[in-house]
C-alpha cells in the first residue's frame, strides 16, 4: 500500500489547509455518466438509418486519413466456405472502428460490420439445436491498409464471431444476436446485467474482493440474478416484500447505515434509481450524513415507481485522494477536484482476463466526470499531476491497478458462467470485452483502488478516445485495438476448428496427455492411429484405429494402409498432423496423399534424419549470413569403420548419439576415437529396435552420428510458420545439462537473453526451417549460443516436447496445439503480434534415479497438493524408469515476477522436498538464468 503520509514527509511541502477548503467532499465525479453516444444505425432519428450509418463511416474514415469504402455490390463476393472466418460487429459504425481496423490489417477480410438488420439473417442451426446461425448477405468488409469495401455475399456468409453496440432495449443488433450458435461478444441481456450498478458492485466486492463504496440497496422481488452468498463488504442488501407502507423500515435501516462504521469516514451520500431505465441518470438527491430524516424521505419517495430488478441505492460520496502537491504558484485558494481511472480489460487466450488500456479524465469535485465529459491523460500523467511523484509509487498503483481490472472481469466472468443461457442470451453469449471504472481514495493515511462500476462500452470509447489523441502528437500505437482485434479473431478461430474431423497419428505416452483435454475443450474429433492396440487414449477419442507402424523404413506402405483404413470406414478428415516425433514423416506421407496441408514428405525425412540435416545445411551458401554458418560438422555412424573415418573429420571432443533420437536418449561426450568406439559398441548392443526403448526413433534404426561439440549455452526456439511466413517464435533457455549424457536439467521462460540474442536465435531458427524445406506447421529448433552467434543441435518437424506447449501457454497465452490445428487445416492462426510475458517460469527435471524413491514417498503428493494451490506447475514427462539410458520422469516449475524470484522459489521448494541434493545440484542448474 501507499501511504498518504510518506507522501507528505517526502515532499515536507508547507501546504496551508485552506487550500484544501471547498466542495470536495462532495465528490459525486464518480457517479454513473450519461448514457454512451455510441449511436447507432436505428437510433439517429434520421429518415434512412442505414444511409446515415454509412455517410458516418465514411466521415470518420476521411478524418483517420483512411481510404473511402468502395461499393463492389455490383459484384458480389462468392465462394464462402466453411474455413471462413467471419467476425462480425453489428450496430455503431464508430465504436468498434479502431478494432475493425486493426482486424482487417491482421486477417484481412474477416472483419465484416453490419449496418442494417435488413443485411443479416437467422436460420435455425445445422449443428446445435434450438439455435441460430447470423448469416450475411451485405457488409462493409475491412482490409489492410485500412481499406473497406461494401459487399454482397452470394450465397450469404455465415458468422463465426459476434459482436456489437447491444446496448439499446429491444434493438436489432440484441435480436440479431440472440440464441446464436456461434461465439457472441456481450448481448442485450448480458449488458443489461452486467452495467446494472448494484449487481456489479456486489460481485466486485463478494468475488473480486475488491473495495466499493459503502452501499445501502433497497429491492423488490425475488431478483434472480443476485447471487446466493452473504453480503459482501460494503453492501447492505434489504429485501421489502412491499414497497408500500415501509416507511419506519426504511427509517431504520436509512438511520443504522449512516451512523454505521462503514460511513465514519465520509460526510456525503447520494440516493438514486438503479436499473436499465435508470442507467446513466444523475442521482435523485445528495445528502449531508447528518440529514438522516431527509435521506429516509427521499428513499421513501422513490420506493412507489420501484420495479422488478430495480432498486434505490444510498451510497457513500468517495472523494479523490487528496495528495501533497507543490506549492501554487499563485495565492488563490486551489479548486478540489474529482479524477476517475477507467480500464479496458479483454478476455485473453485461455479465457484469462488481460488489461489492455487505462485513460484517466479529471474534473471539478463538486461536478459529475463523466465519460466524455473531458479529454483523458495516461494514468502515470495524471498521478504525476495529482501529487504522485516518486516513479516507483506510480508504477506500483498501476501494477495494482492491474491486478483489481483482471480481478474484477475474472470475477464478472464467474458469475457471468453462473446464468443459464437464457439469463445470457444464449449458450455462446459472454462478455469478452469490458470497462470497469475506478476512484483513487485515501483510507486509513493510504491510497486505495474504489471500483464504482463496470459497463460495456465507456471505457473503450473513453480509452480510444485517448489513444487517437496520441497519435495526433506522434505518439506510437497503443495497445487497445491490437489486443480486442485478436481477442476476437481468436475466438473465432476457435469457433472454426470445432467439429473438424482430425487425423491423428501417434499418441504418444503421458507426456502427451494434455491432448485428449484439449480435443475435448476445442470440440475437435480426434481419429487416432497408434500401434498399441491397448493405449489408454482408445477410449478418449472419435475413432480408434490400431495399426503398426513402428518400422519407419516402411513408411510408404504405411500410409497406404492407414488410406485403405479410411476409406473403409467413409472417414474423411479435414487435416493431418503428429507431435509425436516417430510419426512425423508418416504424417507427411499422408497429408500428400490426401491433398491436406502440411510439409512436403522430404522436407520432414531432410529433418528427421540429423546428419542429413546439417550435411543438406552446409550446402547452402547463399544469404548473409548462409544457413551453412548455423551447421555443425557431423558424419554418420553406422559401423565401427564409420567410427575411424569420422574420427577424422570431426574434432574431438565430439558428441555420439542417435541419428533418428528423441529425448536425449544415448547421446554422450566423447573426447577420443576410443570412447566413441565403446559408445557405440554399447549402444548398438542395446538398443536395436523399437521395443528396446520406444519413442525415440529406434524404427529408423539405431545409425548414430557424431558431430563436434559446440560450445555456449543452449536453447530451443519454437516457431510458427505459414507457408513459410513467421507468424510466433518463443525462446527459452536450458540450464547446464549433465554431461557427459547431456540430459536437461532445468529450464526458464521467458528467455533471459537480451532482445537481440534471442532475435539471433529465432533468425537462425527460421532460416535452417526454411532451407529444409519446413514452411508450413510447429516446429521446435534446439541451439546452442555462443560468442560468434547461434549453432544448429537439430531440428524437430513437429510441435515442442516436454512442458513447452503448457509453458508458452501459461506465459504468452497462445496454444501451440491450436495453431498445428489450425495449420493442419490449412488457415494462419492468430497470435500475439507483440507478445508479453505475464510470468517467468523455471523449472527443474525429476529423475527417477535421484528422485525415484522420494517422488513414491509422499513429495508427488505434496507437489500435487501446491499445484492445487497454484503454487508449482507439474508436467510428467515419462514413467519412472532408470538405468543407462534414462529420460527424465517429471517437470517441476515455479513462477515468478523475474528469473531471480523464479529461481528462488524453486530453489527453496527443491531443498525442502529433497529434489536438490549434492548429486543433483539444482543451484547449479539454475545458475544460468540470470
Amino acid at each position: 500500500m501507499i501511504s498518504v503520509d510518506r507522501l507528505r514527509e517526502e515532499q515536507a511541502l508547507g501546504m496551508k489547509e485552506q487550500e484544501w477548503a471547498g466542495p470536495e467532499a462532495l465528490c459525486p465525479g464518480w457517479q454513473e455518466e450519461e448514457v454512451s453516444d455510441g449511436e447507432g444505425p436505428e437510433d439517429s432519428g434520421h429518415p434512412d438509418p442505414t444511409a446515415h450509418a454509412y455517410e458516418v463511416l465514411q466521415h470518420t474514415l476521411r478524418l483517420e486519413g483512411m481510404p473511402l469504402t468502395i461499393d463492389r455490390t455490383g459484384q458480389p463476393r462468392t465462394g464462402s466456405g466453411p474455413l471462413d472466418m467471419t467476425v462480425c460487429v453489428l450496430g455503431s459504425p464508430t465504436a468498434f472502428l479502431p478494432v475493425l481496423l486493426e482486424g482487417g490489417t491482421r486477417y484481412p477480410g474477416a472483419m465484416v460490420l453490419c449496418l442494417a438488420p435488413a443485411w443479416a439473417s437467422r436460420v435455425p442451426s445445422e449443428t446445435s439445436p434450438g439455435s441460430w446461425s447470423l448469416l450475411l448477405s451485405r457488409g462493409v468488409s475491412f482490409e489492410a491498409g485500412g481499406c473497406t469495401a461494401l459487399e454482397e455475399f452470394v450465397p450469404p456468409r455465415r458468422a463465426t464471431y459476434v459482436t456489437g453496440t447491444f446496448g439499446s432495449e429491444g434493438s436489432w443488433e440484441g435480436e440479431l444476436a440472440r440464441d446464436l450458435n456461434c461465439p457472441t461478444g456481450g448481448s442485450a441481456l448480458l449488458t443489461r446485467w452486467l452495467e446494472d450498478p448494484l449487481l456489479s458492485r456486489w460481485l466486485l466486492s463478494a468475488r473480486a474482493g475488491l473495495t466499493v463504496p459503502p452501499t445501502l440497496a433497497f429491492i423488490t422481488g425475488l431478483w434472480e440474478t443476485l447471487p446466493e452468498e452473504p453480503e459482501p463488504p460494503g453492501v447492505h442488501l434489504v429485501r421489502l416484500q412491499d414497497p408500500q407502507g415501509q416507511e419506519s423500515l426504511v427509517r431504520d435501516e436509512v438511520g443504522a447505515f449512516l451512523e454505521g462504521s462503514s460511513m465514519q469516514p465520509y460526510d456525503q451520500v447520494a440516493v438514486r434509481l438503479s436499473g436499465w431505465r435508470w442507467r446513466g441518470t444523475d442521482p435523485h438527491s445528495t445528502h449531508r450524513k447528518v440529514e438522516g430524516e431527509a435521506v429516509a424521505q427521499a428513499v421513501a419517495a422513490l420506493l412507489k415507481g420501484l420495479r422488478e430488478e430495480e432498486s434505490i441505492l444510498l451510497e457513500a460520496l468517495v472523494p479523490t485522494a487528496r495528495l501533497p502537491t507543490l506549492p501554487p504558484r499563485s495565492a488563490a485558494p486551489r479548486l478540489p477536484m474529482a479524477l476517475r481511472i477507467c480500464t479496458v480489460v479483454c478476455r485473453s487466450w485461455g479465457d484469462r482476463p488481460q488489461l489492455c488500456q487505462v485513460a484517466c479524465t479529471a474534473g471539478r469535485a463538486e461536478v459529475p466526470v463523466r465519460h466524455g465529459s473531458a479529454l483523458p491523460l495516461g494514468l502515470d500523467s495524471s498521478l504525476r499531476q495529482w501529487g504522485l511523484a516518486d516513479a516507483a509509487q506510480r508504477q506500483a498503483l498501476a501494477g495494482q491497478l492491474r491486478e483489481a481490472a483482471e480481478a474484477a472481469m475474472a470475477a464478472l466472468l464467474a458469475a457471468e458462467g453462473e446464468l443459464s443461457p437464457a439469463q445470457r442470451g444464449g449458450a455462446r453469449a459472454h462478455t469478452d470485452v469490458l470497462g470497469v471504472d475506478f476512484l483513487l481514495a485515501c483510507v486509513d493515511g493510504t491510497l486505495e483502488l474504489v471500483a464504482l462500476s463496470a459497463n460495456c462500452l465507456r471505457c473503450l470509447e473513453t480509452c480510444l478516445l485517448a489513444e487517437g489523441m496520441g497519435h495526433d502528437v506522434g505518439q506510437p500505437a497503443g495497445d487497445v485495438p491490437r489486443l480486442l482485434a485478436e481477442c476476437l479473431l481468436h475466438r473465432a478461430q476457435c469457433h472454426l476448428v470445432e467439429g473438424k474431423d482430425i487425423l491423428l497419428i501417434g499418441a504418444g505416452g503421458v507426456s502427451k496427455s494434455f491432448v485428449w483435454e484439449a480435443a475435448r475443450e476445442y470440440g475437435l474429433r480426434i481419429h487416432l492411429v497408434e500401434s498399441d492396440p491397448e493405449h489408454f487414449a482408445a477410449g478418449l477419442v472419435e475413432t480408434f484405429l490400431p495399426y503398426d507402424s513402428r518400422e519407419h523404413c516402411r513408411d510408404e506402405e504405411h500410409a497406404e494402409r492407414v488410406l485403405e483404413m479410411l476409406h473403409a470406414r467413409g472417414l474423411r478428415p479435414d487435416a493431418c498432423l503428429s507431435y509425436w516425433d516417430d510419426c512425423v514423416v508418416l504424417t507427411a506421407l499422408l497429408c500428400q496423399r490426401l491433398g491436406l496441408p502440411g510439409c512436403p514428405p522430404a522436407a520432414v525425412r531432410l529433418a528427421k534424419q540429423k546428419s542429413r540435416t546439417h550435411q543438406h545445411l552446409q550446402r547452402c551458401r547463399r544469404g548473409r549470413p548462409p544457413p551453412a554458418a548455423f551447421s555443425v560438422p557431423c558424419r554418420r555412424l553406422r559401423s565401427h569403420g564409420d567410427v575411424e573415418r569420422a574420427a577424422g573429420a570431426v574434432p574431438f571432443p565430439a558428441v555420439a548419439k542417435l541419428e533418428f533420437g528423441a529425448g536425449a536418449v544415448g547421446v554422450r561426450l566423447v573426447e577420443n576415437a576410443g570412447q566413441c568406439h565403446a559408445h557405440a559398441a554399447q549402444l548398438w548392443h542395446d538398443l536395436r529396435a523399437d521395443a528396446d526403448h520406444p519413442g525415440i526413433g529406434l524404427g529408423w534404426g539405431n545409425a548414430m552420428l557424431l558431430m563436434e561439440y559446440v560450445p555456449g549455452t543452449e536453447h530451443d526456439v519454437d516457431l510458427v510458420l505459414f507457408e513459410g511466413r513467421l507468424l510466433g517464435a518463443w525462446v527459452s533457455d536450458n540450464g547446464p545439462t549433465r554431461v557427459p549424457t547431456f540430459l536437461e536439467t532445468a529450464a526458464t521462460l521467458p528467455s533471459c537473453l537480451p532482445a537481440d540474442r534471442q532475435a539471433q536465435l529465432v533468425r537462425a531458427a527460421l532460416r535452417c526451417c526454411r532451407a529444409c524445406g519446413l514452411r508450413h506447421g510447429v516446429f521446435n529448433v534446439e541451439l546452442k549460443l555462443g560468442p560468434a552467434g547461434p549453432r544448429l543441435l537439430e531440428i524437430n518437424p513437429r510441435m515442442g516436447g516436454f512442458y513447452l506447449r503448457d509453458w508458452i501457454r501459461a506465459v504468452y497465452g497462445p496454444d501451440l496445439l491450436l495453431a498445428a490445428v489450425l495449420l493442419a487445416l490449412g488457415l494462419p492462426p492468430v497470435l500475439p503480434s507483440r507478445p508479453a510475458p505475464r510470468q517467468q517460469l523455471a523449472g527443474v527435471m525429476c529423475l527417477a534415479s535421484e528422485h525415484g524413491r522420494a517422488l513414491r514417498g509422499g513429495v508427488m503428493a505434496a507437489l500435487q497438493g501446491l499445484q492445487r494451490r497454484g503454487l508449482v506447475r507439474l508436467n510428467p514427462l515419462f514413467e519412472e524408469a532408470g538405468g543407462r539410458y534414462e529420460e527424465p520422469c517429471l517437470s517441476v516449475a515455479c513462477a515468478g515476477d523475474g528469473p531471480a524470484e523464479a529461481c528462488g522459489r524453486l530453489l527453496g521448494l527443491c531443498q525442502a522436498l529433497g529434489i536438490d541434493s549434492p548429486q543433483y545440484p539444482v543451484g547449479h542448474f539454475l545458475s544460468h538464468f540470470k
